[in-house]
């Protein structure tokens, strides 16, 4: 009886050791370590009293204890440096002792090996883009791997492809993509395990529909030019249009192979926008993929230019009429013609510019004649489309009498706001070449007129108006006028060469030297030297740079002062 009772406690220990009060449930992989991880089955009765974790690092070795002081609430355990130096290929069992009714009992769990098994592919079904709000939308199936863990989206087109991780749900709403009105986006997905086991991703990316439109608004036609989806072949494509504010509407339907579609009967003036629509081949399952939509495009003439305007008339540092064109933003040139008359003619062509090149010189201009100018503007028919008001330049003016310099100027008009006042500048000098220091002399308001007085010893002054724009930052510049206070002429006799003085010259007030000549001559007749810049006068050489010979030389010489041109004859003398 003794016997027979002890063989059915025998038989029972058996069944509880074999029995699992705990699940093993995986093992992996983490580098140079192992996560081994476990769910323990207790009931009312059970204890856990301890968990003993045992492995071998391959078929070839015994199993052996690792660790035996877990937690007892761990649920996992970090198996450190189970990899190093190289990767093994372990097996692990669990070992936990639980008591019931005071009575110990051992359980083992399954053996588990290192789980490196990816997950099945997870393909997208489609990549599209909303017609209306350009942002990119995803959809796939569910995937059916038992230890499947969550997806992985990627957009290749970012610096950081990672769009999304650990995602759980099949359909994504890109919010922020690459802008889809530029490119065709790239989007792929991928699938993980409990273990982060994940496929690769790159071999069934998607891509999106990228579409572009040209339109020609003169015959009010559009091009349409788009790219294959990629992804899955495409049966039909159905193309979208919208006009004005209305909504979008079905245009019109290709076979699967063509991208490009012409649309020929666009209502003038109003907006139209498209986009296109992929259908995939029968098969398995239904789908769809929209484009990109492009930009409201408007037709006919509606963006034809108008308000082009002429934001200043001046005179530039080449002494020339310069222009600079204002155009308007909004709308659409095919180029802008520039007219120029005088007052009371006609105005005839003077040149033709586009949106890249606004400012412009008038070559043939003289600054010294008022000019006015206008533009006519051409849509992208080449058809005039609108004039501008005319602008004209300054010219000023100067006379003098009675002890005083009167300047004038006509009126300036290019601002619709009008002028806010006239400044003029006034520089000083002993000669025309001095008198660059320009400086503000007076305020005028809106008066076209001023006077200065004559200063004998100041030998020139000139002077400029400037026209400033009312509630505005606009200016313009007048030509340059100079009054010169005319007097004598004074030279020397001689030229002393290696001596004091080495040069021959004049000298007086007003003297334009750089416009003044001379020519010498020896004693029989000979020209020696001529020159038609006196800046730097004679130094007693000929024309081949060599020293002349000591003796007097006859000299004729042109000598601009002021608005005049005085021949002076005369000898000097040279002395070695």
């Amino acid at each position: 009886m003794k016997k027979l009772i002890l063989i059915i406690l025998l038989i029972c220990s058996a069944f509880i050791g074999n029995s699992q009060k705990i699940r093993f449930v995986r093992v992996c992989n983490a580098g140079i370590n192992n996560n081994l991880f476990w769910q323990l089955d207790q009931d009312l009765c059970t204890t856990i009293n301890t968990i003993k974790i045992y492995g071998r690092e391959s078929l070839s070795f015994s199993f052996y204890g690792i660790d035996s002081g877990i937690n007892l609430g761990n649920q996992n355990y970090l198996h450190i440096n189970a990899n190093f130096p190289a990767i093994k290929t372990w097996q692990y069992f669990i070992a936990t002792t639980v008591v019931c009714n005071n009575d110990t009992s051992t359980f083992f769990s399954d053996t588990l090996i290192i789980d490196d098994i990816k997950p099945d592919s997870t393909i997208l079904d489609s990549v599209s883009v909303d017609p209306v709000t350009n942002v990119v939308m995803l959809g796939w199936r569910s995937n059916k791997t038992p230890d499947f863990a969550s997806y992985y989206l990627y957009n290749t087109d970012r610096a950081d492809p990672r769009l999304a991780e650990n995602y759980k749900d099949t359909s994504y709403i890109d919010l922020t993509p690459v802008n889809p009105r530029n490119q065709s986006l790239t989007y792929d997905i991928t699938s993980s395990d409990s273990c982060d086991n994940r496929r690769d991703y790159g071999n069934y990316s998607h891509k999106t529909i990228w579409l572009s439109v040209n339109i020609d608004t003169c015959k009010n036609q559009s091009t349409l030019n788009w790219n294959s989806y990629k992804g899955w072949n495409t049966e039909k494509h159905y193309i979208y249009r919208k006009l004005g504010a209305g909504q979008f509407g079905f245009l019109d339907s290709l076979a699967g192979n063509i991208v490009t579609y012409m649309d020929n009967n666009i209502p003038a003036n109003t907006t139209v926008q498209y986009f296109v629509r992929a259908f995939k081949e029968p098969g398995e399952f239904y789908a769809s993929s929209s484009s990109n939509s492009n930009l409201p495009i408007s037709t006919g003439k509606a963006q034809s230019p108008i308000g082009t305007e002429i934001a200043k008339v001046t005179i530039n540092q080449s002494s020339k009429v310069e222009l600079l064109i204002k155009p308007n933003p909004l709308s659409q040139y095919g180029g802008i013609d520039i007219y120029r008359f005088n007052d009371g003619s006609t105005p005839t062509y003077l040149k033709s510019t586009d949106l890249n090149n606004l400012r412009i010189e008038d070559e043939t201009s003289v600054e010294t004649i008022k000019y006015n100018y206008i533009l006519i503007s051409l849509n992208v028919c080449q058809e005039p489309a609108d004039t501008s008001l005319s602008s004209n330049n300054i010219v000023l003016g100067l006379s003098a009498s009675g002890g005083q310099i009167n300047i004038n100027w006509n009126n300036y008009f290019t601002w619709n706001s009008g002028i806010n006042e006239y400044v003029i500048y006034r520089a000083t000098g002993n000669n025309l070449m001095e008198a660059n220091n320009f400086v503000v002399f007076k305020t005028t308001g809106l008066d076209t007129f001023d006077t200065d007085i004559i200063e004998e010893l100041i030998a020139v002054k000139c002077y400029r108006v400037e026209a400033i724009e009312k509630n505005g930052v606009g200016t313009s510049l007048s030509n340059i006028v100079c009054y010169i206070n005319e007097g004598k002429i004074y030279y020397p006799n001689a030229l002393v060469i290696n001596g004091i003085n080495t040069t021959f010259n004049f000298y007086g007030p007003g003297l334009a030297l750089e416009k003044s000549s001379i020519r010498i001559y020896n004693r029989w007749g000979v020209e020696v030297y001529n020159k038609s810049n006196l800046l730097n006068g004679w130094s007693g050489t000929n024309n081949n740079g060599e020293i002349v010979s000591a003796g007097v030389y006859a000299f004729i010489a042109d000598i601009v002062q002021g608005k005049e041109i005085i021949t002076i004859k005369g000898n000097i003398s040279v002395i070695q």
